[in-house]
């Protein structure tokens, strides 16, 4: 890569010139080309097309919260409390959180979910939902409409979204 400031010739993908210490990142501008590429970095939340959130309350029972996710046929509920997100439980959390033999009828929702999740906004980029499963290790992720409402994206919307 050749410094715009002095023409020193640098290793591909470095930060600044070897010569004069110029600034070299602003050069190596990732542009993608075609096809998943460019469906991953292009793409945004919105056009995973979330679906509107399953919900529970805190202090409702985990079987209560079981009941709900097989009535609506999902893997997750967004835990509220009124309009305030508090948290999410899903499948995982019911499986690492919940000792065995656990009463479901007995515990609470609070008990087993994992408060305050990381919250996506329909102008995040797909590149970034894949990021933060990756990071989290979570399947689901909550979203914030515009509206203040909220839906799911989950890891499989992602690959329906990467096999369109």
């Amino acid at each position: 890569m050749k410094c715009p400031e002095c023409g020193f010739v640098n290793i591909a993908g470095a930060d600044e010139c070897d010569s004069c210490q110029a600034p070299l990142v602003h050069l190596e501008q990732f542009s993608p080309k075609q096809g998943m590429e460019r469906r991953i970095l292009q793409g945004t939340v919105a056009s995973l097309a979330p679906q509107a959130a399953a919900k529970v309350g805190p202090e409702e029972s985990l079987s209560r919260a079981i009941e709900a996710m097989r009535e609506a046929k999902v893997g997750c509920l967004l835990v509220v409390d009124g309009r305030k997100l508090e948290g999410i439980i899903s499948e995982r959390e019911l499986l690492f959180r919940v000792p065995a033999h656990a009463d479901f009828s007995k515990m609470a929702v609070r008990d087993a979910m994992r408060p305050k999740p990381t919250c996506l906004q329909e102008e995040d980029q797909v590149a970034d939902v894949f990021n933060r499963m990756a990071m989290s290790g979570h399947r689901h992720m909550p979203v914030r409409f515009k509206d203040g409402s909220y839906g799911v994206v989950s890891a499989r919307d992602l690959l329906r979204y990467l096999c369109k």
